[in-house]
């Protein structure tokens, strides 16, 4: 008790003193994510957060995971076999659970695949190498297609700024995890080049109990029963500049271990991992027509592998059959957007754009040892792997597909205090039908400190490859390619209130979902695989977050979120509602950022989130199965000089259980760590 009476006694000591120093570049923050038009971000039609990377360092951030679950409304997870999860706005369905309904670009570029609809092997990215990140809260798909369903996530690098300070750093803290990289700018030839890269790895192991050890093991060979989390993760980054172009290039390769299985059953023989690899190359050109007009051309392409090699259970129940899959798929996405930009018309500023993409499977395969036949394909039950391909494939066929956009964007001030906004967007896919978004916002500024917005839009999100064209194959669920897109209705009201040290934002948000995709029970035999469009839901929810700035330096950013989410099980015939399982429908996290003196700072963080009603699609007992849960971290930030720091971080500082979710509810949950820590050096060049 004595740390929250420290903590309370800080903040009334400093609560009355006067901001002395500049508090501008807080109030001022700049974006472009809801508009692809630089405004002040309490000016866009959108709710809108920016993160500074500065600022997470010193209270223990370590990537880009840790920094968004800072912010109001969103939550954070992992599923049984590691993937990480960012949950806006309840946003969630537990039955399909790995399926994103946001969009994550690096330097405005898109890194998602559209396997899983996911992007989620990005989210280890250092914060060492951010310099800010920007992120939308609600219908984004009128602005940067299906996909950005709930919102969107542009993730701003040091590398891509110039002027940013050339940096090494590195890191060391429990489970032997170990972090180092770079930041370096570089002019040759007129190019302004900035170059980043860093490699972690860490073996950590989390007792799980012998409750997740499949019933079908003849004999467990394992000497432990740990969820095996080891990983390595390495990426280098360049951005090139050269008056009208910029090059951006990024390549980043992950391989971990499987956590909890494939079946979220523990693995009887240890090796089991998976494996994901990103490279992207993107060259822009913004050419200046006149000074009112400019277009700006886009033309790249988003490379994507995944594989996933697991041991499901070895001699079933002492059959002598060994079940063993390896599933690899490769993607290459190429694509080219060309935005017109003009300001030419009075009091309006409009862009209109087109854009096409096309997807081509490099390799589709999957590696089984065991596969029953049912219509009249190959049978196989084998002591080494097998691979098929085509039909039997990890999917059903390679399924290319071009996706063709068209746009428009207008920004129109009635006056100086009242701004209309409107987006429209096509996108046509091949596969799927066409998708119609769009956005009506308005921004009403009372005076220099209050701010309304109101904003309704609408969004979709087109079918993954998994859930529409995943192959028949034991312990797998069958792809529907008739699926049809999601869509969801956003209803948003915001108030602003912001001064000389502090700033209020507040939100009130409504969503519709149709056509949600989610997995299908009981469903008729003439049903097409193992996915549906299930009954429309809503979501409704609040969001505030107060930042005040202190005199004497210290800084202190607190948040709360309600979000309640109606959903349904999963029965073709009778589906029974109840409210946000597996989500807690309040949140609450912050930071207090105090100097002790100009080089010595401790920080504090916290995350509290409530309780959870557990996911029971059989037997609908849905009173809170999960109970709520704080975490307090605590870092000691040290300057040694004007260009070098070191960071302790002492990460769950009171040992706090925490629990994830288990997806197929057969156990009490996921466990995770408790108290880490984390040691970081940082080097200004």
């Amino acid at each position: 008790m004595r740390f929250y009476y420290s903590v309370i006694g800080i903040l009334l000591l400093s609560w009355n003193v006067v901001a002395d120093d500049d508090f501008t570049s807080l109030l001022d923050e700049v974006s472009s994510i809801a508009t692809k038009t630089k405004l002040n971000i309490d000016y866009q039609p959108s709710v809108v957060s920016v993160l500074h990377a500065d600022k997470l360092k010193r209270i223990g951030i370590r990537n880009l995971y840790e920094a968004i679950g800072l912010l109001p409304g969103i939550e954070t997870s992992i599923l049984h076999t590691g993937a990480k999860e960012l949950i806006i706005r309840g946003n969630y369905n537990p039955d399909t659970f790995i399926f994103d309904k946001y969009k994550l670009y690096i330097d405005g570029v898109d890194v998602g695949s559209d396997l899983y609809s996911t992007s989620f092997y990005y989210l280890d990215f250092p914060i060492e190498l951010i310099e800010r990140i920007e992120v939308l809260r609600g219908s984004a798909s009128t602005i940067y297609g299906p996909g950005a369903f709930s919102g969107a996530i542009n993730v701003i690098t040091k590398s891509s700024q110039t002027g940013a300070n050339d940096a090494v750093f590195g890191s060391a803290g429990s489970y032997n995890y170990t972090k180092a990289g770079f930041v370096e700018h570089l002019n040759v030839d007129g190019w302004n080049i900035g170059l980043d890269g860093y490699h972690q790895h860490n073996n950590k192991k989390i007792n799980a109990g012998s409750a997740f050890v499949s019933s079908n093991e003849a004999s467990y060979e394992r000497s432990d029963y740990n969820s095996l989390e080891g990983f390595e993760d390495y990426s280098v980054g360049v951005t090139a500049k050269n008056n009208d172009f910029t090059l951006i290039a990024r390549y980043k390769s992950e391989v971990t271990d499987n956590f909890y299985g494939f079946g979220e059953e523990l693995e009887p023989v240890p090796g089991g991992y998976q494996s994901n690899k990103s490279g992207i190359i993107e060259l822009q050109n913004n050419h200046n027509l006149d000074n009112d007009l400019s277009l700006e051309t886009k033309v790249g392409v988003n490379y994507y592998a995944f594989t996933f090699d697991t041991t499901v259970y070895k001699d079933y129940k002492g059959s002598g059959l060994t079940a063993r899959l390896n599933p690899t798929y490769q993607q290459l996405n190429s694509h080219i957007d060309m935005n017109l930009k003009g300001k030419n018309i009075k009091e309006n500023e409009w862009m209109v754009g087109v854009g096409a993409q096309k997807i081509d499977t490099l390799k589709n395969s999957y590696g089984t040892t065991m596969r029953t036949d049912t219509d009249g394909g190959p049978s196989v039950i084998s002591d080494s792997l097998v691979y098929l391909n085509g039909k039997y494939g990890f999917l059903n066929g390679d399924n290319d597909q071009w996706i063709k956009s068209v746009y428009f964007q207008d920004i129109y001030s009635i006056n100086d205090s009242f701004d209309l906004s409107a987006n429209f967007r096509l996108d046509d896919y091949s596969l799927f039908e066409q998708m119609f978004s769009y956005r009506f916002g308005s921004v009403y500024r009372l005076d220099d400190c209050n701010i309304i917005k109101a904003v309704y839009g609408r969004s979709y999100r087109a079918p993954a490859y998994v859930e529409a064209f995943q192959a028949t194959q034991d312990g797998l669920k069958a792809g529907n390619p008739n699926l049809n897109p999601e869509l969801m209705d956003t209803y948003e009201l915001a108030y602003t209130y912001k001064n000389n040290n502090k700033i209020l934002r507040t939100n009130l948000f409504y969503s519709i979902m149709e056509d949600v995709i989610d997995g299908v029970n009981n469903e008729p035999l003439s049903f097409v695989g193992d996915y549906a469009n299930n009954k429309a839901r809503n979501a409704k929810g609040a969001e505030m977050e107060f930042i005040y700035r202190f005199g004497n330096g210290s800084e202190l950013m607190a948040n709360l979120s309600y979000v309640r989410t109606e959903y349904f099980t999963t029965d073709y015939n009778t589906p029974v509602e109840f409210q946000s399982p597996e989500i807690s429908e309040v949140l609450s996290k912050g930071y207090f950022l105090h100097p002790l003196t100009q080089v010595l700072n401790i920080n504090t963080a916290w995350y509290y989130s409530g309780p959870k009603n557990r996911f029971d699609d059989g037997n609908h007992n849905h009173t809170p199965t999960y109970s709520a849960t704080i975490i307090i971290d605590e870092t000691i930030a040290y300057d040694i000089d004007n260009s070098s720091s070191v960071m302790l971080s002492a990460k769950n500082l009171f040992d706090a259980t925490l629990i994830y979710p288990s997806y197929l509810g057969n156990h009490d949950g996921l466990r995770r760590e408790g108290r880490n820590w984390l040691l970081t050096y940082e080097k200004r060049l």
